[in-house]
């Protein structure tokens, strides 16, 4: 009988945990620099501006500005601001990057070996 009840826990917790359990809007596959750079403009075309601890905590991004670097190169026009953060144990964070996306269609960018003088 104990056997019984300890595999309907382990159903139950398994269930929980499926993908259809999670709550972000898109199910990215895996956590690849492109799919990093995806969410990232998915939260900024939301939500207009995230912050280097909303990339990490809600969408697994641990180096944002290194993907708002790729989005630059892309042709996305996203503005750096210093902003403060307070974490959960009330502690002020100066100097946090808050990335703002000012454009929400890329810009064609020009190499320097297209340029004509």
């Amino acid at each position: 009988m104990a056997k019984k009840k300890d595999s309907k826990r382990k159903g139950a917790a398994a269930s929980t945990t499926t993908p259809k359990a999670k709550t972000t809007k898109r199910n990215f596959k895996d956590n690849s620099s492109s799919n990093q750079c995806l969410k990232i403009l998915d939260w900024l075309f939301e939500k207009g501006s995230i912050t280097t601890t909303q990339a990490r905590q809600h969408l697994d991004v641990m180096s944002p500005a290194a993907r708002i670097l790729q989005l630059k190169r892309a042709g996305y026009q996203i503005d750096k601001i210093n902003d403060t953060w307070t974490s959960e144990h009330g502690i002020n964070h100066k100097g946090i990057a808050r990335y703002v996306l000012t454009q929400k269609q890329p810009v064609k960018t020009i190499n320097s070996s297209e340029v004509v003088l």
